[in-house]
């Protein structure tokens, strides 16, 4: 019994296939607009110019709006934390007692916290000088600059490059070191 109306539904299946309307055929292909007119331009020595003229394309004239800048923007980079406050205190007590390993621990760790502080840079060049290092002390310095906020900062920090120049040699760097102390 079940094969006899699995039977007839397979055949109603296909009888309804077939009769339903292909929709292909009821598809008719869009027709194209006409394209009007395009002009061409001819210029003396015969090539033939057809501009691209489109409604949507308007020529407006543009007002440039510059927005005021702040004076000083306030960077957000950790400095606020506690746990940094803390290492730059410990960095600082070592530092004053000598102990330039320790004082640079501290500072590479206050730096993991806030890795655009300027302190830390300060630090870590002045440890730098102190050990002997002076390029490090240099480029550190000149890193902190980019990261100081406040002109006693800009100032310390170019007195590190000061000192790093001086035991160096470098007498540009000494020259420039020179101006931007005076400037601050």
């Amino acid at each position: 019994m079940w094969k006899q109306s699995f039977l007839a539904l397979t055949m109603v299946a296909f009888v309804g296939c077939s009769t339903l309307p292909m929709q292909e055929e009821q598809k008719k292909a869009p027709q194209k607009p006409s394209e009007p007119a395009k002009k061409t331009v001819e210029t003396p020595d015969g090539v033939k110019i057809t501009p691209y003229e489109q409604d949507e394309i308007k020529r407006k004239s543009m007002r440039v709006v510059v927005p005021e800048q702040k004076a000083k923007q306030q960077f957000n980079d950790g400095r606020t934390l506690p746990a940094f406050k803390n290492l730059i205190q410990q960095t600082q007590s070592a530092y004053t007692q000598k102990k330039w390993d320790d004082a640079e621990r501290f500072a590479l760790q206050a730096q993991r916290l806030a890795p655009q502080a300027a302190e830390t840079f300060m630090y870590l060049a002045l440890i730098a000088n102190q050990k002997g290092q002076y390029s490090s002390a240099e480029s550190l310095a000149r890193r902190g600059l980019s990261y100081a906020q406040s002109d006693p900062m800009k100032k310390q920090l170019w007195q590190a490059i000061l000192v790093a120049a001086q035991k160096q040699n470098r007498a540009q760097t000494v020259q420039q070191a020179q101006q931007a102390l005076k400037s601050l």
